[in-house]
């Protein structure tokens, strides 16, 4: 140390070490303080932020808390309007379903309610049935006879017993339910089978104690056209005139009870015996001889027909074309019964007329006969330029310019053939001038026709109802086979549209436009046949005659307020329907029906219906029937509920004859598939069906062995008879008119169509069943009715034709046929069990 350093040592004063000490103390105090206030301002800031930090979570909280409480609020409210949108739609729901089930109540067409069989009066019906009968009800037929469903329709096969079983029904219905007979009505198709259900009913009450007159029955057994007459006449006129019952209410009133079903196809109109084509069935329009059932047709077609060629230019213009078309068509050689039938009236007519202009002048109407204005002088004229013969008349009116021809075959029917006059030559000779006269004929029946005449006369004037001469002449209608008369084919197509539910005019107006149907002359045909029937109808109304389609039609579902004055007694006949051959029915018909079961849900008076049917035997597509009202019955007929029953036994046939049956249906489209149960004393027979098929024609001779064999082994006799059955009666008419001696009435000829609800032990067919060709208007008249298409109903239809055939054998079934590959034998398959096919070699 320097003696500087020591001096400043001693001293009072800092030294340069104490100063260095000083300023490091210095130092670190000034360090020291500046890290407290470090550490002081970290912890201000980290308090800060803590706080900042705490602020901010609490802030945070508030706001969550917030946000729950407007999350749990809006929850809320979400499932309030949930609930509330879920509430609304529940309600929509039921209240459409209450829609649905109001609309369904509202097209129910019978009761909700079960028909009325309880444990206790089905116990006492089966009692009864036990102590009454020999022969008890199978147990399908036993589900028909106490089906409790208001809607039920039973498939019954043929041969399988249904109209015992429907009797037994109404027994049922009636002293078991206790529904009254007045509130039931059972409608069958035919005349014999509706003849047989009455007398069954009649017998089968006497049982039970309860005494059924005829009338009773008739009045619980009916047809349509029977039940449609009585409401017409209880509320459109007592005395209504129907131009169907006209001929026969000459012979005096026609109760209603005893009109038959005018659907129904008789033996002699079921063919098609003038046609080159066998497998077609035509229309039922054609008269045969000696029938006396549509002279008033025929004189409403006459007067429509002059009427229209007067007054209308375009049917003027129309019938020129058609009467031209008719010349190209291909055209039969004349048929030599049918000019032979012209020859004969021809010979006999001056001899007939004299006489019968004797009997009016002395006898019928010595007062009226004959009338002023009219020229009474006998003379034979030329009716049709392409007939030569002549034909007598009774008098000349020049003021109408139209000639009287006098019948009344009723008034000579004591006379016998071959005195003149007797009653099928007067007749003949009407039907021949209806079909072939050109010049204008008034044919007089009655006083009363005369009077009215005579009337008619008195209030004439020149511009009045002036007969006019017209051309006549047969055509083959559009999509047709056989050649016919103009007016008939008019009438046939007309009346094929009604069957359908069309009105003739909208139907014909609306297809002609229809691009399906281009054919020049189907539009020519369908527009003549559009402003003829206006003019048909027209001529009706001015006499105050309706036809049974119009009666329908009125009482259809399509006019509801038609109903409202149809007495209750008359309606509540309807109540409780049971229908047999349902399968048959039209369009027409089906809308009559639910018009009626209409009627009595909106009365309070819902009853039930019961169907009975086999769709393999719905033959009768070609005048308008369907089996699609049968198939599809619930929906056509809705209700709360249906029953659907089978019965499938069948008490006719081998089980041979029915599996041969049942093949020719298979794979036709649409069909319930059911195989009947051969149950009869014939079903173990081993016979199988025996096909004989041939290159050219039938071997006549060979058949007619065959039936005489036949005949002996069966000890056949008329009231049981076999069965020779054809498509068309031209192809049984070479044994039927000429028959073998030992034949007797042991053997009965029939088409397929008339021998249906028929049986024989033995049956024998000739010619097979198919259809060829189209029919552009028909087709598109069955699309409208909403049938689908008419050609492959027809195909389907002669497939059922054949089963009906076959059905009709007990034992044993033989056909003949010239072989076709379009026919039902087709379908038949080979090297089966049930049927021998021998080919002609």
């Amino acid at each position: 140390m320097s003696k500087l350093d020591t001096f400043f040592e001693a001293l009072s004063l800092m030294t340069v070490g104490r100063h260095q000490q000083l300023l490091s103390t210095t130092k670190q105090q000034l360090n020291s303080a500046w890290k407290r206030q470090q550490d002081i301002e970290k912890k201000s800031r980290d308090d800060s932020d803590l706080e900042r930090t705490k602020l901010h979570e609490e802030t945070l909280t508030e706001k969550v808390s917030a946000s729950y409480e407007l999350g749990f609020s809006k929850g809320r409210e979400h499932e309030r309007v949930e609930a509330a949108r879920r509430i609304r739609e529940a309600a929509e729901e039921a209240a459409r379903k209450e829609r649905e089930a109001a609309e369904a109540r509202a097209r129910w067409l019978v009761s909700p309610d079960p028909v009325g069989f309880t444990m206790r009066n089905i116990s006492d019906l089966r009692t009864d049935v036990a102590a009454k009968l020999k022969n008890q009800p199978e147990p399908d037929q036993w589900k028909m006879i106490l089906a409790n469903s208001p809607a039920t329709y039973v498939i019954a096969g043929a041969g399988s017993g249904k109209s015992t079983s429907l009797v037994l029904r109404v027994i049922g219905l009636n002293l078991y339910v206790g529904i009254d007979r007045s509130r039931i009505s059972v409608f069958t198709f035919t005349k014999d089978s509706r003849q047989d259900f009455i007398k069954k009913l009649i017998d089968r009450m006497e049982l039970w104690g309860v005494e059924l007159t005829e009338a009773d029955a008739k009045g619980i057994v009916r047809t349509f056209h029977s039940m449609v007459l009585k409401m017409g006449r209880t509320t459109i006129n007592k005395n209504l005139k129907v131009l169907e019952l006209i001929d026969r209410e000459r012979k005096g009133p026609v109760k209603d009870i005893d009109v038959e079903n005018l659907l129904e196809v008789k033996e002699e109109e079921s063919d098609d015996d003038e046609s080159d084509e066998p497998e077609h069935l035509a229309d039922p329009v054609d008269v045969v001889e000696g029938d006396d059932d549509s002279h008033a047709v025929d004189d409403y077609l006459r007067l429509a027909y002059e009427r229209a060629i007067k007054g209308s230019a375009e049917f003027r213009e129309l019938m020129l074309k058609l009467l031209k078309l008719s010349f190209t068509q291909v055209r039969r050689a004349p048929d030599d019964k049918t000019e032979g039938h012209k020859r004969w009236i021809a010979s006999i007519d001056e001899e007939m007329t004299r006489a019968v202009d004797r009997k009016w002048r002395n006898e019928i109407a010595p007062d009226h006969w004959p009338l002023e204005g009219i020229d009474d002088t006998l003379v034979s004229i030329s009716v049709s330029s392409q007939v030569a013969e002549k034909y007598w008349v009774n008098g000349y009116i020049p003021q109408m310019d139209a000639y009287v021809v006098l019948g009344g075959a009723t008034n000579f029917e004591h006379i016998q053939y071959p005195e003149l006059p007797n009653p099928p030559a007067i007749n003949s000779k009407r039907k021949l001038l209806a079909a072939i006269s050109e010049k204008p004929v008034i044919w007089i029946d009655n006083i009363g026709q005369l009077i009215r005449l005579q009337t008619k006369l008195k209030w004439l004037t020149d511009q009045g109802d002036k007969r006019i001469e017209v051309p006549m002449f047969n055509l083959v209608a559009p999509g047709d086979f056989k050649s016919r008369p103009i007016l008939k084919g008019f009438y046939g197509l007309a009346q094929f549209v009604e069957n359908l539910g069309l009105s003739v005019e909208e139907a014909l107006k609306n297809a002609q436009s229809n691009e399906q149907n281009k054919l020049w002359s189907d539009v020519i045909f369908m527009r003549a046949t559009a402003i003829f029937w206006e003019y048909f109808e027209q001529a009706l109304k001015e006499d105050n005659v309706w036809t049974f389609n119009q009666l329908f039609a009125y009482f259809s579902e399509d006019h509801p307020d038609h109903f409202a004055k149809v007495p209750p007694y008359v309606l509540r006949a309807m109540q409780h329907l049971l229908i047999d051959e349902f399968q048959d029915v039209s369009p027409q018909i089906v809308k009559w029906i639910r018009g009626c079961q209409r009627e009595l849900v909106r009365r309070g008076d819902a009853g039930s219906l019961t169907c009975i049917g086999d769709d393999y035997q719905s033959i009768y597509g070609w005048r308008g029937s369907s089996p699609e009202f049968f198939v599809k019955f619930k929906h056509w007929f809705p209700a709360v509920s249906h029953d659907k029953l089978l019965l499938e036994d069948n008490f006719r046939s081998s089980d041979n004859i029915l599996r041969c049956a049942e093949s020719v249906l298979v794979g036709v489209d649409g069909m319930e598939p059911k195989t009947s149960r051969a149950k009869g004393s014939w079903a173990s027979s081993p016979a199988p069906v025996a096909i004989n098929l041939y290159k050219e024609k039938l071997p006549y001779d060979e058949i007619r062995r065959h039936i005489s064999a036949e005949i002996t082994r069966t000890a056949a006799i008329k009231d049981h008879p076999m069965l020779v059955l054809s498509r068309s009666r031209a192809a049984h008419e070479p044994l039927s008119k000429s028959p073998s001696k030992d034949w007797g009435k042991s053997v009965q000829f029939m088409t397929f169509h008339g021998a249906k609800g028929l049986e024989g032990r033995s049956v024998i067919l000739l010619g097979d069943c198919f259809y060829s060709g189209t029919n552009p208007v028909k087709n598109y008249l069955y699309k409208a009715a909403g049938l689908g298409s008419y050609d492959d109903s027809q195909q389907a239809e002669s497939r059922r034709v054949a089963y009906v055939g076959i059905t009709r054998a007990m034992e044993r079934c033989t056909w003949y046929a010239v072989k076709n590959e379009n026919g039902a034998i087709g379908s038949i398959p080979t090297g089966r069990h049930f049927v021998t096919i021998n080919l002609e070699k």
